[in-house]
């Protein structure tokens, strides 16, 4: 019997190779031998090389390449296999001879533990991540590697803060063709968590620092409740960068956690771009404040200038002062807004709780007085101000908001308001939204995304034609149906009866493909369509746009171009639109 330690080094390089699509390239090297499966698995992780044009040039081709396929043949169980690289003179070739001999299967692993054992749970948990080496199965390296990670991540869970791999050792056994794998690993002492600090200590404020905990003291150490921890914090724009250790146990075996951090610079400038040939061109502008009250919240002054519309704004965010992940905001703000249905001016203060959007499930709410008055519009609704408020939940299990993949969102949103001035009403617009992504192909190069979306507004006092026309709903434009002017499509006879503009209800809809040429590039093709109305029998008489666009990855958000043709000529005379910006349509 033969019997082979395989070093962890070496080890280690097998599986760096093991993924067959690490390096996508055409190699001149001709394969001979083995399966159509292994062959094509060797060309794509040979490196592009061009073709020799000597025998010295196939020879050493040849044996660079027979190295690569060694390494990989062994990290899928392959240890019997004999590679024999060869090459001719005339024509220049590099050829090889793959013979894989017998693939060798896994036997059940051992464990063993340095110093003090964990306990009786913790090693049950060792065991079961270490039962994905299943006796008999193919002996894959990276089902080794993967079994030790999750074995080592199963000991940490279970409070061992200072777990660490030992040396692994893997016995090859040529006579039974066998695989056996042992695993060694420290676990150290049990680590119960205490209390926050920050260091350097003079950046925020002890009681912000101490909100952030997220478990109680004396509670097990898991690695999630300090990623989180590290999370909450960086989310809030307030640090460059912060890492988490533990102090010394003190007599209970209880560590602080020790918040090392780096501010972020106090002063932030900002300034984006926008334009569509149906909503013109947009800057928005804004100069923030990070950690103004030493609490990492931030003083935002805003200003946006575009064609349909002109803002200035201030707000005051505090991230976590409703509870972790759930951020205070207080602001105030004067707008202008100039839309074929009509013109508006005004003023508003606001105050919300919001939700992260990093939470699977968040609750928002928030209460907002505006004071307004209107021009160009044929109904009598000239002056109004509105005391609204808004309880919103959003479900989200995608992974990158401006260019989603895979996931849904799932939105539903209540307003109750009262308006008062030239009429006085109550009532209460309702909205609900889904949006789905699936994505396709190698490296997820192809997204269909689809979104539907549904409002509509009840009075509960008054009428809903006396409603003001900012707060009834409208359809159209760059994040509704491209192709047509921004909330340019509504029941358009009620112009002509002197009412106020806008439906109250509304239908949208959305189907997009999105294909990746590699990682800066991309394209897409869309139909849009939407509907505003007064009755649900015309919720079905949708405008519809189509069009195509381009993408181009920024890093941090794609580049959005879309071109949009309208299909309803009642409301655009243009024949296209053009729309630039950055993110995804929805």
């Amino acid at each position: 019997m033969r019997l082979f330690p395989v070093l962890p080094a070496a080890f280690a390089a097998a599986m760096s190779l093991a993924a067959p699509g690490a390096a996508s390239a055409e190699s001149p090297v001709v394969i001979d031998g083995g399966d159509d499966d292994m062959r094509d698995a060797l060309r794509d992780l040979l490196p592009d090389r061009p073709a020799p044009t000597s025998l010295f040039d196939a020879e050493r081709i040849a044996e660079e390449a027979a190295e690569r396929a060694t390494v990989w043949l062994r990290s899928e169980g392959y240890y019997a296999a004999a590679v024999t690289p060869q090459a001719s003179e005339e024509p220049p070739e590099a050829r090889l001879l793959i013979a894989p001999g017998p693939r060798f299967s896994l036997v059940a692993p051992s464990v063993e533990y340095a110093g003090a054992q964990p306990s009786a749970e913790a090693q049950a948990r060792v065991r079961e991540a270490l039962s994905a080496v299943t006796p008999g199965a193919p002996a894959r390296a990276a089902t080794v590697l993967q079994a030790e990670g999750d074995a080592l991540a199963a000991l940490q869970n279970s409070g061992y803060a200072d777990a660490a791999r030992g040396q692994r050792r893997v016995v090859v056994d040529h006579a039974e063709n066998t695989m056996a794998p042992e695993f060694r690993f420290t676990s150290g002492a049990l680590a119960r968590l205490g209390h926050v600090r920050a260091e350097p200590g003079d950046i925020f404020r002890p009681g912000f620092v101490a909100d952030l905990q997220n478990w109680d003291e004396g509670e097990l150490y898991t690695p999630d409740a300090l990623a989180r921890l590290r999370r909450d914090l960086s989310s809030t724009g307030a640090v460059s960068s912060v890492s988490t250790r533990l102090a010394p146990p003190d007599a209970d075996g209880v560590r602080d956690v020790v918040l090392a951090i780096e501010p972020a610079r106090r002063n932030a400038y900002e300034l984006g771009l926008s334009y569509s040939t149906s909503e013109g061109a947009g800057v928005v502008a804004e100069w923030t404040r990070r950690n103004f009250t030493e609490r990492a919240d931030s003083l935002s002054v805003g200003a946006t200038l575009a064609e349909l519309q002109q803002l200035v704004s201030v707000e005051l965010t505090r991230p976590h002062a409703a509870g972790l992940g759930h951020a205070v905001t207080i602001g105030a703000a004067i707008e202008r807004e100039a839309l074929a249905a009509y013109t508006r001016q005004g003023v508003a203060l606001y105050g919300s709780v919001d939700a992260s959007q990093r939470l699977r499930m968040g609750r928002s709410y928030g209460v907002r007085l505006a004071a307004n008055s209107y021009d160009d519009l044929a109904s009598d609704v000239r002056d109004a101000t509105v005391l609204s408020g808004f309880g919103e939940l959003r479900h989200d299990t995608t992974e990158f908001t401006l260019d989603p993949r895979d996931g849904s969102i799932v939105t539903l949103r209540l307003e109750p308001s009262v308006s008062a001035g030239d009429t006085t009403l109550g009532f209460v617009r309702a909205i609900a939204e889904v949006r789905a992504y699936e994505s396709f192909g190698r490296e997820d190069s192809f997204t269909l995304a689809a979104r539907i979306r549904g409002g509509w507004l009840e009075p509960v006092a008054g009428i809903a034609d006396d409603v003001p026309p900012d707060q009834r709903f409208y359809a159209g434009g760059g994040g509704s149906v491209r192709g047509y002017e921004y909330n340019s499509i509504y029941p358009l006879e009620r112009d002509a009866l002197g009412l106020t503009p806008g439906g109250q209800g509304l239908l949208e809809g959305s189907l997009e493909a999105r294909w990746r040429f590699g990682p800066r590039f991309g394209a897409a093709a869309f139909v849009d369509a939407g509907a505003a109305f007064d009755s649900w029998s015309d919720a079905g008489d949708l405008s519809i746009g189509v069009g195509v666009g381009l993408r181009y990855n920024l890093g941090f958000a794609p580049l959005r171009v879309d071109i949009a043709v309208p299909l309803d000529d009642d409301y655009t005379s243009a024949d296209y639109a053009l729309y630039i910006s950055l993110g995804q349509a929805f």
